[in-house]
């Protein structure tokens, strides 16, 4: 590619992202379809995994439609924007369910103590097997926006401004809706546990 047809290049994808950021649909359309596989392909490759990349991929070009005013063609070609963007992305998907699964391991252990021996009773071992499924269940359970802000703030360690920042919504709103999480988690565990979610959520968010 000659300097010329870049620099043509570059001024075609620069006036895409100012029609995306002034919130044109088809500006939107015709990104999403010409970027969408790119997308697609490079989040594949960190997460190895058909729905989460997926997920990714919608959760990227949401960014994109919120964020288009930060793109700057003078920085970098739209493609290593996106693929950066799209990159970044699968990986905080990774880091987010290692803290996940951490955080899980961290409520068993809180649950099971020691393992089972010959006195264990069959109740306690039905009781340990129902509290594994608890706190999963719990956070499944939670409106899809009071979700977002949990999982970013216990198993991506955001702070409460910085998740303000990614789903670009007031920090007031973001603190309202962690607390009406937990709130709903401590609720939810307190049912199926029989009093024991004060206990067991502390394990979790301490």
């Amino acid at each position: 590619m000659t300097n010329s047809e870049r620099t043509l290049e570059r001024e075609a994808e620069a006036e895409l992202m100012r029609r995306v950021a002034n919130k044109e649909q088809d500006a939107f359309t015709e990104l999403s379809q010409k970027y969408s596989a790119l997308i697609f392909s490079t989040a594949f490759k960190v997460l190895n995994h058909y729905e989460d990349t997926e997920d990714v991929m919608n959760e990227v070009l949401a960014t994109i439609w919120k964020k288009a005013d930060t793109y700057h063609s003078q920085k970098g070609s739209l493609v290593t924007w996106i693929c950066t963007t799209s990159r970044n992305r699968a990986i905080d998907r990774v880091r987010s369910v290692q803290r996940r699964s951490a955080l899980y391991d961290k409520f068993e252990a809180k649950i099971e103590g020691e393992k089972p021996d010959a006195r264990t009773t069959g109740r306690e071992i039905l009781y340990r097997s129902d509290a594994r499924q608890v706190l999963q269940s719990a956070v499944v359970s939670l409106s899809p926006d009071q979700r977002e802000v949990i999982e970013l703030a216990y198993f991506e360690g955001l702070t409460q401004k910085q998740i303000a920042e990614r789903i670009d919504s007031p920090l007031g709103t973001v603190k309202a809706r962690i607390r009406r999480g937990v709130e709903r988690l401590r609720s939810s565990i307190n049912d199926r546990l029989k009093g024991e979610g004060q206990l067991l959520l502390s394990s979790v968010t301490d």
